[in-house]
């Protein structure tokens, strides 16, 4: 299967079980705000359609001829993508955890997780990209525990970013998905009254601040 019969298969597959959702108000990780959302959770819900997706992504990642000893994917919803994909490649896998601390927000590789990245070639596998705000925050933290991030692969690039935001040469995705974001203070959507979706994305933590 080349690039263009896996952009299909992916799109395909987002549209057919309702994860692509647009023309709504949504928050995202960075704290901008944009009106599209792929809804991942509903990817997962169905383990065939995750399964399906890390083969692709796999063979893409092959097809990038990068060496690598290891996968690392951020939790929670990243974890299953970085699973899949690592099965398909027949390499480890480990994750990064959220965390925060004097309200700055990081991922940490816990669990020994950092003695097993240290002096290993790592490729990053996130899910969904939407600003690059969590998954750069896995790659800082898998180079601060001595790893060397060689790529960043994903199933879907929200069009936002590319390789250079995360210090990589090779960049990966199956399909992108053009749902632009701004900041909050120049969010369009706000100024037109549009309630923010609580269901999805950051949305819910941003009406209990703004509340």
């Amino acid at each position: 299967m080349d690039n263009s019969a896996r952009r299909i298969a992916t799109r395909r597959m987002l549209e057919s079980c309702g994860a692509l959702i647009e023309h709504d108000h949504f928050v995202y990780a960075s704290g901008e705000h944009g009106p599209g959302w792929i809804a991942k959770d509903i990817i997962n819900m169905d383990p065939t359609r995750p399964r399906d997706l890390g083969a692709m992504l796999a063979d893409a990642v092959r097809e990038s001829n990068i060496e690598f000893d290891l996968v690392c994917g951020p939790a929670i919803g990243g974890v299953i993508c970085a699973q899949y994909t690592a099965l398909a490649l027949g390499v480890g896998c480990v994750f990064a955890e959220r965390t925060r601390e004097n309200g700055v927000e990081r991922f940490e590789l816990k669990r020994r997780y950092d003695e097993v990245v240290a002096d290993r070639r790592v490729l990053v596998v996130d899910d969904v990209i939407n600003t690059g705000h969590s998954t750069g925050l896995v790659v800082e933290s898998v180079r601060g525990a001595g790893g060397d991030v060689v790529g960043v692969a994903t199933w879907i690039n929200r069009g936002n970013v590319g390789g250079e935001a995360f210090g990589v040469d090779t960049f990966i995705f199956l399909d992108e998905v053009d749902l632009p974001s701004h900041p909050a203070d120049t969010c369009a959507l706000c100024r037109s009254g549009v309630p923010v979706n609580t269901h999805y994305a950051h949305g819910a933590e941003f009406e209990a601040h703004r509340g």
